[in-house]
């Protein structure tokens, strides 16, 4: 048995060798709605048999039809609308939501601000709203997390962040710091909540182009992935997979960006 005590928080785990995930077991994923939260989604219903509260914000209807295939899958789901600008009320009423599941094992973290920004035009708005969506919302439904999860037992975050939060680029400065933040986290938090909870993220590269912009991946391809192709988002399912059912991996952020990164 393993027991640690945090600095200045009242919370000590106590937990074995971490058990590893049933069917039947709670994930909770934000922004899990549409685009790569969705695909996440349904990997953790498809090939972890995972019952999944849904996440968004303003997507309803795409919510709703993901809790339906989902439960065409023979999975139990919710959804919950959350504005992820308000973190912490956002965090307790998306916990609050999945307790009707029963306790939490899995948070991916999934949900962004993603705006490009002139130099110019950045304001505090601009980086208070990336800021705040980016890090300071997981680190609030981490916390939230960490209080419902039950005693002995253990449990997995995944922070979905970006390989320009290792390379910064010269363009989306702000969006990119908050992944950093995020990245930070991860590592900080892998380090604080150790035995109980593995904390990693997983940092994609060029998976799902720009509306309008299809001829976007062959040209980055070409130009910048030593893979010479672009990923997709199963790419990114299976690296949640590994994360989800290893039992000794940690604070790790694991580029999936086919050399993107490098």
């Amino acid at each position: 048995m393993f027991q640690r005590n945090f600095p200045g928080a009242k919370m000590t785990f106590v937990s074995s060798v971490p058990q590893p995930l049933s069917a039947g077991d709670v994930a909770v994923v934000t922004g899990a709605a549409k685009r790569l939260g969705r695909q996440i989604t349904l990997a953790l219903a498809q090939r972890l048999s995972l019952d999944v509260l849904v996440h968004y914000g303003r997507s309803e209807d795409a919510a709703q039809q993901l809790v339906t295939e989902l439960t065409s899958l023979g999975r139990n789901s919710a959804k919950v609308s959350a504005d992820l600008r308000d973190p912490a009320s956002a965090a307790e009423s998306v916990f609050q939501a999945a307790a009707e599941l029963g306790p939490v094992r899995v948070l991916i973290n999934c949900a962004a601000a993603f705006e490009e920004c002139a130099l110019d035009q950045i304001d505090v708005d601009h980086w208070h709203q990336h800021f705040v969506v980016n890090a300071l919302a997981p680190l609030m439904l981490t916390q939230q997390f960490v209080k419902q999860l039950p005693a002995g037992q253990t449990g997995h975050i995944i922070n979905i962040v970006d390989w320009r939060a290792t390379r910064p680029p010269a363009t989306h400065a702000v969006y990119t710091a908050s992944k950093a933040a995020l990245s930070c986290l991860t590592k900080t938090l892998a380090q604080q909540l150790a035995p109980a909870v593995q904390v990693n993220a997983i940092a994609p590269g060029a998976m799902l182009p720009p509306p309008g912009e299809d001829a976007w991946h062959a040209e980055r391809a070409a130009e910048a992935i030593p893979l010479k192709r672009s990923g997709t988002p199963s790419d990114i399912c299976d690296a949640v997979v590994y994360l989800l059912q290893s039992s000794f991996v940690t604070g790790e952020i694991l580029h999936v960006s086919g050399g993107e990164q490098l």
